[in-house]
């Protein structure tokens, strides 16, 4: 794969920013693709700027969509339960839209994969986030492009069979920049330590008898 084209869609949390590394080691050209939808914390923001900035990666798409929301930030609802902080951060469609904004830049520009930052804890959830879910989509892409016909995208998820020990492992053999990622739901100086997301990373990294660099010790 060393001869072709690569889009990542990057978030700024460790997810994401593994598979941009990942795909650095496969691909000739990397681009990263993120956006930025509305109430989207500035942390968040800023970190997926910094990871691509880190990994030399100059052909950025940042896309502004102030029509998306996520689900509580649309309704009064309180988070009470572990599902109700997974739904915090459930967008409609999201996986539809931002998959499908990312075709579109893989036609124009000769792109040849997509690359998601999905982890099979994600899709169990998440059911827009499975392999099967992007396979179907794939095959809708390839059905009614133009001028892909010879060479057809492929949407590759690399840690779809992988939890966040694992994932952990890997970014530390790819160099990833782990202290600059951002995985927690709020938009504080810090993660905050106690939303479903940073509990989830926290413990991940304790039970490797790793300390988070994101983190303060």
């Amino acid at each position: 794969m060393k001869n072709r084209k690569a889009i990542v869609l990057l978030s700024g949390g460790l997810d994401s920013a593994t598979c941009l590394y990942w795909a650095k080691n496969r691909f000739s050209l990397v681009y990263a693709i993120t956006f930025n939808y509305k109430d989207r914390g500035k942390r968040e923001k800023t970190a997926a700027l910094k990871i691509a900035k880190r990994a030399n990666i100059t052909e950025l798409i940042e896309l502004d969509l102030p029509f998306v929301r996520e689900h509580l930030q649309s309704t009064s609802d309180k988070v009470t339960s572990e599902y109700d902080s997974q739904l915090s951060a459930y967008i409609p469609a999201r996986n539809l839209m931002f998959y499908s904004i990312a075709l579109y830049y893989a036609e124009n520009l000769s792109i040849s994969s997509i690359i998601g930052g999905h982890n099979r804890h994600d899709a169990v959830f998440f059911k827009d986030a499975s392999q099967n879910y992007m396979q179907r989509l794939t095959r809708l892409f390839n059905e009614g492009s133009k001028t892909q016909y010879k060479d057809s995208t492929n949407i590759i998820l690399p840690l779809s069979n992988m939890y966040r020990r694992r994932i952990i492992l890997l970014a530390v053999r790819l160099g990833v920049p782990i202290k600059l990622t951002w995985s927690c739901h709020k938009d504080g100086y810090t993660h905050c330590g106690s939303c479903y997301a940073c509990i989830e990373r926290l413990q991940s990294f304790r039970s490797l008898g790793m300390n988070d660099p994101a983190f303060p010790v």
